[in-house]
């Protein structure tokens, strides 16, 4: 009797441990931890009330910020939008952009909406991911943030769980105007004849 107690204890708790690694689902807006920052990992174009198409884009080195440590991020398994509060809500809803991914929202308006991986479904370092709102999604009068669902390392411990926090912007490089792109070749140029110059004498 005692061993078999001992065995159905074994079995929920392996049960227990699985569930947790393999359910992306969020169980509430409370669960989201906020992170210092997400690093190397952007939301194009910024979060805005009319903005439907998104793209979630991990470079080649993201990172999450805890507590003034930085850890590099394996991979991230959901896309949320998250209110900074529980006073207020905006309205989201599922558009058709996303595939592979499931929709949730807890309410409508509420506190939380998004997209999760389910099984092996995750974005890693170099990948993007395709998300869409459909129309009516409003952010206005109400600050939020992103919220990820991801994996890092601590020390030699895997570490899964759900983060807030501002993605950065994608920075994109200017052009630069025709006329200085000339001056910097005609430089280029002018510097090259000077050092063979200098070299035959």
């Amino acid at each position: 009797m005692k061993k078999m107690c001992v065995v159905l204890v074994a079995a929920v708790l392996l049960l227990s441990g699985t569930a947790s690694v393999v359910d992306a689902d969020p169980p509430s807006w409370s669960s989201f931890v906020l992170a210092d920052a997400f690093l190397d990992m952007y939301l194009s174009p910024p979060l805005a009330t009319g903005v439907l198409n998104y793209s979630l884009i991990l470079g080649s080195n993201p990172q999450i910020v805890l507590g003034g440590n930085t850890y590099n991020v394996d991979w991230v398994q959901a896309y949320f939008v998250v209110s900074q509060d529980q006073t207020t809500g905006f309205t989201a809803t599922n558009g058709s952009v996303v595939t592979d991914w499931k929709w949730e929202a807890k309410s409508l308006p509420g506190q939380i909406a998004g997209w999760h991986g389910e099984g092996t479904n995750r974005v890693y370092p170099g990948q993007s991911k395709d998300l869409g709102f459909a129309a009516g999604f409003d952010i206005t009068g109400n600050a939020v943030l992103s919220g990820l669902h991801l994996q890092y390392t601590d020390r030699g411990n895997v570490v899964t769980d759900w983060y807030k926090a501002p993605l950065p912007d994608v920075v994109i490089p200017e052009p630069v105007p025709p006329l200085l792109a000339g001056l910097g070749g005609t430089f280029l140029a002018s510097l090259t004849m000077l050092r063979r110059r200098l070299h035959i004498r």
